[in-house]
């Protein structure tokens, strides 16, 4: 049998074609977007909820990502074009805000979902008014969906 670089060709390419087209109509089951996952609790460390919470993200006030009669956690999406993201929460007659700053990083999922942006918060920085502090449990956000951030309230 006589080797034929022409045929081998054709054979590789649709090979990998073959391969790459049963791979478009599956459906992505990975999650490709990456929220600051945070959690509300008191000044000893327990688990809260807050009634009457509304919150904004500065810059995108027609959006609004949270008005609850009771919310004890939140998921806080950043904005993937900048650096930078701030919300504003309202809590009865009082606000806070938070801002994060954070490195963004684009990747590549698998063929069917395409590209993530995954997150790793640099700073955070917040005003005091029914906000006491922060804990930042984990700068990285992925896939992994656990509590990246603990809030404790007044």
């Amino acid at each position: 049998m006589k080797f034929n670089l022409g045929n081998a060709i054709i054979f590789l390419t649709c090979m990998v074609l073959g391969t790459t087209a049963c791979n478009i109509n599956r459906p992505c089951d990975e999650p490709t977007q990456f929220p600051i996952l945070s959690g509300f609790y008191d000044s000893i460390g327990a688990d809260t909820t807050l009634a009457g919470l509304t919150i904004f993200g500065i810059g995108r006030e027609d959006s609004l990502l949270a008005d609850m009669d009771t919310l004890h956690s939140v998921s806080l999406p950043l904005n993937p074009f900048t650096d930078t993201s701030r919300f504003v929460m309202t809590f009865g007659p009082v606000a806070d805000t938070l801002s994060f700053m954070y490195q963004r990083n684009l990747r590549m999922v698998n063929p069917e979902c395409g590209f993530a942006m995954y997150f790793q918060i640099e700073t955070i920085n917040h005003t005091h008014n029914f906000i006491d502090s922060l804990i930042l449990l984990d700068q990285y956000l992925d896939a992994n969906a656990q509590e990246h951030l603990q809030i404790f309230v007044h």
